[in-house]
């Protein structure tokens, strides 16, 4: 399949893996980073910063990344890179904004990874897993795990407060089941192409119904004139000599007896008129001479 030139996920995780570079050279540098209660105004980048904020697990981290590249690609590329973009943006303002409202702090991908979780589990639910690379555990159930936590720890904040939570960071899954009835990037460029094509092919019939009918009122008074006198009339050479440069070698002709001259609707927009038409001339004055 071929992708955009520019692709999201890739862009992503060299994002994540430059600010673990950052955590691990420089551990105090982070916090201008994660998103704080009370300094959102001096740092409103902090909004969308927080989620490349990891631990100094190296082993967590490359687990996370794995999951990202597994889970993220394969949606990127069947929505592509633009819608794939709102999705992430809208998971990531959706978590930031509800930690804002509700005063807490927030750091990791949580929001975009949980809505990335839900998202690919109903997109490909029966995918296996291998938790610690030995239990096979499909996909639809961390989904499950990963909801009844996600409710779990938002009921600390009551019900408004909970409620907004579980919403904020499962945001941009709410967005997919928003637009999941909308056509991927592959069914629209299907469409698009197919509705090009029905339209070069209605022109292509167009302009060769057009040139049929040009030559129909001819190809009917020579074919008279033929059975009339039984040989082809001096005046009617041109005419054959035109028919016979425009056949078509591509084209299987019809029996003698189907050519029904412009009124037929396979042969006024056929590209072997020419030859029915000659053909149609020529047994004409066969006819008439016996």
């Amino acid at each position: 399949m071929q992708r955009e030139q520019w692709h999201l996920t890739e862009g992503l995780i060299f994002a994540h893996f430059a600010v673990f570079i950052l955590s691990v050279t420089m551990p105090g540098g982070l916090q201008a980073l994660a998103l704080i209660p009370g300094f959102i105004g001096a740092r409103p980048w902090t909004l969308v910063t927080y989620q490349f904020v990891h631990g100094s697990s190296m082993f967590w981290f490359f687990i996370s990344m794995l999951v990202l590249w597994i889970m993220a690609r394969p949606i990127e590329e069947n929505w592509g890179s633009p819608r794939f973009m709102v999705f992430w943006l809208i998971s990531t303002f959706g978590a930031s904004l509800t930690a804002a409202a509700l005063a807490r702090p927030l750091y990791g991908d949580v929001g975009f990874g949980t809505c990335l979780l839900f998202t690919f589990a109903t997109l490909y639910p029966d995918v296996e897993f291998r938790l610690f690379f030995i239990i096979p555990v499909k996909v639809k159930y961390l989904a499950v795990i990963a909801a009844a936590i996600l409710v779990y720890s938002s009921l600390s904040f009551g019900i408004v407060g909970g409620l907004a939570n579980i919403v904020g960071v499962s945001s941009g899954y709410l967005f997919f089941l928003a637009i999941r009835r909308m056509p991927s990037r592959r069914k629209i460029g299907f469409e698009f192409k197919k509705r090009r094509t029905e339209a070069v092919i209605q022109s292509e019939d167009m302009k060769v119904e057009e040139r049929n009918r040009g030559w129909d009122a001819n190809v009917r008074a020579a074919e008279e004139r033929a059975r009339a006198g039984g040989a082809i009339a001096d005046q009617d050479s041109e005419l054959l000599t035109e028919l016979d440069g425009a056949k078509d070698p591509a084209i299987t002709v019809c029996a003698p007896t189907e050519f029904g001259f412009i009124d037929d609707d396979v042969c006024k927009s056929c590209t072997g008129y020419a030859e029915c038409a000659a053909r149609r001339i020529r047994m004409a004055a066969e006819e008439g001479d016996s």
